[in-house]
């Protein structure tokens, strides 16, 4: 797999400016197009409004919109202008996951921002719909360039093992890969005997030299552990296989996943 299409979304929020300063980066690395998209949301009035108020209410929002919708316009061409890199900006209506779940699906990388409760957006309904691995930047923090030492989970997983494919470019020209295994027999992916040594062996063929280590999360749960290896070790990027479990199981009972999105303080690529 190559980079060349790298799609970010954009809204009116500082964090846009850091996810796109960070794709040009990689577009430039990469010799790829960046893409910006805005997607305006359906308008959502709540039932508790009176009827009289709905179309009022329904009219604020649009206008609203549509300035949130031109100031990230704005944003993405004060941050592509004079850029030595190819860029596309595209603006689209519609439920905000499903308009970029189905733009992603002809880009190599998608890049989002860190789930927040008050955002439209859900990264693991965009994941499930747009079958592209996808960068998640959180909303705090510079990030000039990522991927210099990216720390891979690994767990046997099918979703883990799509992970590191499609993170290859990264894993390729990165200066350092770190390699991690936190309870692998646990997790239900792997059979007994099974190693993290044959991902080293694997990622050695493609020209990959990975530092590996077995972990327990001596019972403070898989993110916690994640978390704590990838600031010890100073790791600027982590790759993951992203919902291995059902999404019936992560809404009942929570997840990996959701908990390090929430929580991470450096980009997460991961793919299912």
């Amino acid at each position: 797999m190559s980079l060349k299409d790298i799609l970010v979304h954009v809204d009116a929020t500082p964090a846009s400016r850091t996810r796109l300063r960070l794709g040009l980066a990689l577009a430039r690395r990469f010799s790829a197009r960046l893409s910006g998209l805005h997607v305006i949301p359906k308008p959502h009035v709540p039932r508790y409004f009176k009827p009289s108020l709905v179309g009022r209410v329904a009219k604020d929002y649009a206008k609203n919109a549509k300035v949130a919708a031109d100031q990230a316009e704005v944003l993405f061409k004060e941050e592509t202008k004079g850029a030595d890199a190819a860029a596309a900006w595209e603006c689209v209506a519609g439920d905000m996951d499903e308009m970029i779940a189905e733009c992603a699906r002809l880009a190599d990388l998608l890049m989002l921002g860190q789930p927040r409760i008050s955002l439209f957006l859900l990264p693991e309904k965009v994941m499930f719909g747009a079958a592209t691995p996808i960068l998640v930047i959180p909303n705090t923090g510079m990030f000039s360039d990522v991927g210099r030492h990216p720390l891979v989970t690994w767990d046997g997983s099918r979703e883990a093992s799509r992970a590191i494919r499609d993170a290859m470019p990264l894993l390729e020209a990165a200066e350092r890969v770190s390699l991690i295994a936190i309870d692998p027999l646990r997790q239900g992916h792997m059979h007994e005997g099974a190693h993290a040594s044959a991902l080293v062996a694997y990622l050695g063929h493609h020209g990959v030299r990975a530092e590996t280590v077995e972990v327990s999360s001596e019972g403070n749960g898989v993110a916690n552990k994640l978390l704590e290896c990838a600031s010890v070790l100073g790791a600027d990027l982590l790759v993951m296989g992203a919902y291995t479990h059902s999404r019936v199981w992560e809404f009942l009972v929570g997840g990996t996943t959701q908990d390090l999105l929430e929580r991470t303080k450096i980009p997460v690529l991961m793919s299912r």
